[in-house]
């Protein structure tokens, strides 16, 4: 019988986590603020949001907002992927709520394992 000596590293990140994600434009980078209630992305001067509830070990993603001049930049889809980033690094499952991420998980089926459809 062989022994192996494993090492497993841990990393604890703050709620107020704050991760870059690069922009469509190479040259430029937003950050994504995690306020404990939704995640933030400040682009041109103007906010957009992904809100969730934590319910147990469930984040429930119910509302997202991305203003008008910025839609199809791929904004919401960035918020959404941090958001399912979040949710596995924190060993959380996702309840897909808002109609936005229901679209992302159909078109990005690797994360339906994540996902829960009731709370019960």
């Amino acid at each position: 019988m062989q022994e192996y000596n494993l090492a497993i590293c841990v990393v604890l990140l703050p709620v107020n986590l704050l991760i870059s994600v690069p922009e469509k434009d190479l040259f430029m980078k937003s950050t994504i603020i995690n306020t404990g209630e939704k995640f933030i992305l400040n682009h041109e001067g103007m906010e957009s949001y992904l809100a969730y509830r934590r319910r147990g070990e469930v984040l429930d993603f119910y509302s997202a907002y991305v203003p008008g001049s910025l839609r199809g930049k791929g904004l919401a889809s960035d918020l959404i992927l941090h958001g399912m980033h979040y949710a596995v690094l924190n060993g959380l499952r996702v309840r897909p709520s808002h109609p936005a991420v229901l679209r992302f998980l159909e078109i990005n089926r690797e994360w339906e394992y994540l996902t829960v459809y009731s709370l019960n």
